[in-house]
């Protein structure tokens, strides 16, 4: 008898050793500080300008999954993101960061031409924030896709695009007005 009481006090005390490394190992994750990015990301050097005053910023941030009463099947939103200035100066906090209710399609936030911070939530694991900063142009839309989807052109060259280490490309980076032809 003496035997199976110290057998189960060693199961006790591993379990316990194992349950308090589980714990701390989860909150070690949640207190990861965010990704920083130091290229900004700019709009496609491809794409036409309109004529506008503001450029627009479209985040394609992570998606949560929602399941509201009264429907059968779940449908997808995505997460909120926070905009700064380039001083790190609070300028707006994007929610419900859809076009509609049950479109995952992200709102294109008209912006004043400029640099901006852009802290968003990537489709990594259970969720990993990152920081990147922005530049938005007249009449231009910017896009940060932190979801995994977006892939260049084949022939695009290596330093044309923004990416994220470990991850992938995040968006197009910034180019002067005056290198664009070279792209």
């Amino acid at each position: 008898m003496r035997r199976r009481k110290g057998k189960v006090c060693w199961i006790m005390k591993n379990t316990c050793a194992i349950l308090v490394a589980a714990i701390a190992s989860i909150l070690a994750g949640c207190s990861t500080p965010p990704a920083v990015v130091r290229a900004p990301v700019g709009p496609d050097p491809f794409a036409t300008a309109i004529a506008a005053h503001n450029g627009f910023l479209q985040v394609f941030s992570a998606t949560e999954e929602k399941n509201d009463v009264g429907f059968e099947f779940p449908y997808y939103q995505r997460t909120d993101y926070y905009i700064d200035d380039s001083n790190g100066k609070p300028i707006e906090c994007v929610r419900d960061n859809n076009r509609g209710h049950f479109d995952d399609t992200p709102d294109m936030i008209p912006l004043p031409p400029g640099t901006y911070k852009v802290k968003a939530l990537m489709a990594q694991g259970f969720g990993r924030w990152i920081v990147l900063p922005v530049k938005i142009e007249p009449g231009r839309t910017t896009e940060i896709h932190l979801n995994r989807h977006w892939r260049p052109p084949a022939a695009t060259p290596r330093n044309a695009v923004v990416r994220v280490p470990g991850w992938g490309p995040v968006g197009w980076r910034a180019v002067p007005l005056a290198g664009r032809q070279s792209l």
